[in-house]
């Protein structure tokens, strides 16, 4: 009778102690992933739809690039960063289930869309600002066809990760 007491009072002892350690934890893994989200999307939506416009409609042109290009830089590195948390949730809480779930294709896409814009448009879009600077007079009709062209593409990828972003937080 003496031993099924103590049995019992481990099994409690140990009840407990889970309890106790999940009542410490101070922010979920989930919770995270979605504050995380959140904070990049809704950046990259004012950067976008505010700090962009104003920019441009009170620098000159060149100034006004220059600074969108640095932000936009900060806002791919944050956004790496929160799309890694977000795949981590996901991995954590759908374990084999993981390509069943629309939020893996969202957080898949939108690094797509990232990394693509990053490594490859960015750099041409650099490039090509810094030719139509160069030989302004001579490539202004050929080369701002072509940057023209990866600006606007630029911009498509950029909504469309904007909204991926919110079915990602609306699917959470």
């Amino acid at each position: 009778m003496v031993q099924v007491r103590k049995k019992t009072s481990k099994v409690a002892a140990k009840t407990a102690t889970k309890s106790s350690v999940q009542k410490r934890e101070i922010i979920s893994i989930h919770q995270f992933s979605k504050i995380a989200m959140t904070f990049w999307l809704g950046g990259t939506w004012m950067a976008g739809i505010v700090i962009f416009p104003v920019l441009f409609k009170t620098l000159d042109q060149i100034t006004a690039s220059e600074l969108v290009s640095q932000i936009l830089n900060i806002q791919s590195y944050i956004g790496i960063i929160c799309l890694i948390i977000a795949f981590i949730e996901v991995i954590v809480n759908h374990r084999l289930a993981l390509l069943a779930t629309k939020r893996f294709w969202y957080i898949l896409c939108m690094f797509s869309i990232l990394v693509v814009e990053y490594f490859a448009i960015f750099p041409m879009i650099y490039a090509l600002r810094e030719k139509i600077s160069l030989f302004a007079q001579q490539l202004v009709s050929l080369q701002n066809n072509a940057f023209d062209f990866w600006h606007s593409f630029s911009a498509i990828l950029f909504i469309l990760t904007c909204f991926l972003g919110m079915l990602y937080l609306i699917e959470m």
